[in-house]
């Protein structure tokens, strides 16, 4: 048994993700925007609630399988896109999409993967959805919405949250992107960095160093390699996106489109008269500002305004069973998480993406049967307090 499988919790499979990482990676992994208070108030708007089970109630056997689209999933959550994975752990979209698909669960693979829709559609056909950004050519994100569309993904998730490129004062520290890698100029000081975290390092170096962005090589100049692929995407990833975006986009994706980074209820509504299926409340992973509120906090302030008659999906700071159903009891229709699963990638690549959902997995079970509801719909605002 390896130490992936003795992790009992996320919280133990991103110690070991961070003991395999080189410091100025781990860093950019749990640094967020500015100083990482969004993050951390992710996950700690969870502790603002308590549980409250009720007794006698037929729990067994547990179902926690959820319908989205046409399609019955295991459980409550999917795993949600993650930039420049590869950098975590190469083949990480590859890995990631395959333990989605033996789950029965969702993955929703960036629009800045490694590996191509072509690649993931392939290796898990029924559970890939596709992240959109606006990319300053509107050529190429046609291009991007007809790959994903021939590749058979069903659902498009239209991230709308990053009018500009984001900044992270991590790479402002450490002087290293991670979409384009370390430079000559910063090499030096990482080389004991990287020298005193063998694994990974050893698996960058034989895999060839930086990876390819394989979802942007067929964008960048022919002949390009990895890194000025990476260079042709940071200058042309994100174009400012507007209403007129949104139509556009709705008007060209004829399957269910989710959009995706909404905190506020009237944004919602907008939206969803706009013709979203569907709204995930996110702040980004606490990516976008480190001034934000919790992205819990944010659900119920969307649910409270925006009513019950809309479909809201919710992604930020679950690491836990129990984060699923207060998110569930809140007014979430179903829960992404990112670094849950990158924990464990990172860790233990496939073993370690299969080993975060098990947990997951099975602390959503336990939990659900404990305050007495046998299925997801039986998780109401009722079974939750607010903490003392």
């Amino acid at each position: 048994m390896t130490a992936v499988d003795r992790a009992a919790s996320i919280e133990g499979l991103r110690r070991l993700a961070l003991r395999r990482l080189p410091h100025f990676v781990g860093d950019y992994l749990e640094g967020g925007a500015g100083d990482g208070g969004g993050i951390r108030r992710n996950v700690d708007a969870f502790r603002k609630y308590q549980l409250l089970p009720q007794a006698l109630a037929e729990v067994t056997p547990v179902d926690t399988s959820v319908g989205l689209f046409g399609k019955r999933y295991a459980s409550l959550f999917g795993i949600s896109a993650v930039g420049i994975a590869g950098i975590y752990r190469r083949h990480a979209d590859e890995y990631l999409a395959e333990a989605a698909r033996d789950a029965n669960i969702p993955f929703i693979l960036s629009g800045a993967s490694h590996a191509t829709i072509e690649t993931i559609a392939r290796i898990a056909p029924d559970h890939t959805w596709y992240q959109l950004y606006g990319a300053h050519s509107p050529a190429v994100t046609e291009n991007m919405l007809a790959r994903a569309r021939d590749a058979g993904v069903k659902v498009l998730v239209y991230t709308v949250d990053y009018p500009l490129a984001p900044r992270s004062e991590v790479v402002s520290r450490t002087g290293v992107s991670m979409a384009t890698g370390p430079n000559l100029r910063t090499l030096p000081r990482l080389v004991l960095d990287a020298l005193c975290h063998p694994f990974w390092t050893a698996d960058y170096l034989r895999g060839g160093g930086l990876p390819k962005l394989g979802s942007w090589a067929a964008y960048a100049p022919p002949g390009s390699n990895a890194k000025q692929i990476a260079a042709y995407y940071v200058k042309n990833w994100n174009n400012p996106q507007t209403w007129r975006d949104l139509d556009r986009i709705r008007s060209l994706w004829k399957g269910p489109m989710v959009v995706k980074g909404l905190v506020h209820a009237d944004d919602a509504l907008r939206a969803v008269q706009a013709g979203a299926d569907a709204v995930t409340v996110s702040n980004h992973g606490g990516n976008k500002l480190d001034c934000m509120q919790g992205a819990l906090d944010s659900l119920a302030q969307v649910r409270a305004g925006a009513g019950r008659d809309i479909r809201v999906f919710f992604d930020g700071g679950i690491r836990r069973g129990s984060d699923l159903i207060i998110a569930k009891a809140i007014g979430a229709e179903f829960c992404f998480t990112g670094r849950a699963t990158i924990y464990g990638v990172a860790a233990g690549g496939l073993r370690g993406a299969k080993r975060a959902i098990d947990i997951l997995q099975s602390d959503l079970s336990y939990t659900m049967a404990m305050i007495g509801c046998r299925t997801v719909g039986d998780i109401t605002h009722d079974h939750v307090v607010a903490a003392s």
